[in-house]
């Protein structure tokens, strides 16, 4: 009789199983979570009051915790009208059938998206299948981004609509390089985050760089910078007809905690804003849990998530190789990107708002993208594959953010 045998499983087959089952299993339940816990649902609300012709909510969205904007007796929202807009379609045929669209239906397909150009970004930098694959969910899982994707809240919707838009531009830049696609993507960017924009100052640097005639320059910065001159001329008749003032974006009539009404009065955008919100992005760390008040003694789960903000480096400690490397090693590409993700760190550090009730400090997803893509471009240069250390941290990094942020949810 036949022996029938059962093909072995080499050891690097569980390794690779060791590595991916960590991060995959932290994703899925963040993905899960999204699904079945709903929240805010702000824009599905306003993309409604969009298909029936209005500019401001149907109904209330509730009080202070919610940020309606009061105008006239009117509520609005203060956020930019993209995501209403992307969710257009899907609330009015949604309403054929008397059915309420969640922001989460459409939350988890951005959510892969953005993996999808993350692990194409890296094939093309030429990391190996298994280290793009890591690279993706190391972003999704060891990153603030964890935070914004487990919650179907409008504020973190808003801000995943971001990240994909800047991971699609990118993307989009080291493949085809079509300027009006790039600078079309831009102005959805304007009108999701205008903090996350400056990203085109990126795009226009390398054009610059690239295309020597002073003809196509002009005419490919004009195709690039005109869908975002669009973006702000629509973005400014939104404003005048809702609040009478195309710079008005209702910052300033937000129903707001008294905390952040008092750092509204100081400026909705001020550099006094700056050392507050330097400190949560930096240095701020998470809570110790202590056994009572008057104890230093701790007690499970023995620290938790700071809503205030928790430093990037406690949730990316990956991130620190950055600096690890001499300015000279940094080429013309790298240096843009750093130029563009400086401008959009200095538009949020010197907004009011601090992004309380959040993971990490959410608002650094304006200029994550290219953080990390600026990681992914200098560990490439020194490193045919990602070490074992590096993997460790990364993966690490994914299941203390997870540890904390079972504390968040």
């Amino acid at each position: 009789m036949r022996k029938i045998t059962l093909p072995s499983l080499e050891a690097k087959h569980i390794k690779r199983f060791a590595m991916f089952a960590i991060p995959v299993s932290i994703l899925l339940f963040v993905i899960i979570f999204s699904l079945i816990v709903s929240s805010s649902q702000q824009f599905s609300y306003l993309a409604q009051a969009f298909v029936h012709g209005h500019l401001n909510f149907l109904s209330s969205i509730g009080g202070k915790g919610q940020d309606p904007v009061m105008y006239h007796g009117r509520i609005y929202w203060d956020d930019g009208p993209f995501p209403a807009v992307i969710l257009m379609p899907f609330v009015a045929f949604f309403n054929l059938f008397h059915i309420f669209f969640n922001q989460d239906y459409l939350q988890w397909a951005l959510v892969v998206g953005i993996l999808f150009f993350i692990y194409k970004l890296s094939k093309i930098l030429s990391y190996s299948a298994d280290d793009s694959l890591l690279l993706a969910l190391g972003f999704a899982t060891g990153s603030v981004f964890i935070g914004v994707a487990v919650i179907a809240a409008s504020w973190y919707f808003a801000q995943i609509i971001t990240t994909f838009l800047l991971f699609w531009s990118v993307y989009e830049f080291y493949t085809q390089k079509r300027w009006w696609l790039i600078g079309t993507i831009c102005g959805m960017i304007f009108l999701t985050r205008a903090t996350a924009d400056p990203i085109i100052i990126f795009f226009a640097l390398e054009l610059l760089n690239d295309y020597k005639q002073r003809i196509a320059k002009l005419k490919k910065i004009t195709v690039l910078f005109l869908p975002v001159l669009i973006a702000v001329i629509i973005q400014g008749i939104y404003n005048f007809i809702r609040f009478h003032n195309p710079f008005n974006g209702g910052f300033e009539y937000q129903l707001i905690s008294r905390d952040s009404a008092e750092a509204r009065a100081v400026g909705i955008f001020s550099f006094k804003h700056l050392p507050t919100n330097l400190y949560s992005m930096l240095f701020r760390g998470p809570v110790p849990v202590l056994k009572d008040t008057t104890s230093w003694s701790l007690k499970f789960p023995y620290m938790e998530n700071n809503g205030y903000g928790m430093s990037i480096f406690f949730t990316s400690p990956y991130l620190l190789y950055i600096f690890t490397n001499k300015w000279s090693s940094f080429d013309k590409r790298a240096r843009n990107l750093i130029i563009s993700i400086l401008i959009s760190g200095v538009l949020v550090l010197c907004y009011y708002g601090i992004g309380i009730e959040q993971f990490g400090y959410r608002y650094m997803l304006d200029f994550m993208p290219e953080l990390f893509l600026l990681f992914m471009i200098m560990y490439r240069k020194s490193h045919k594959r990602i070490t074992f250390g590096m993997k460790a941290l990364i993966i690490g990094s994914g299941i203390l953010n997870f540890y904390l942020l079972c504390t968040f949810i």
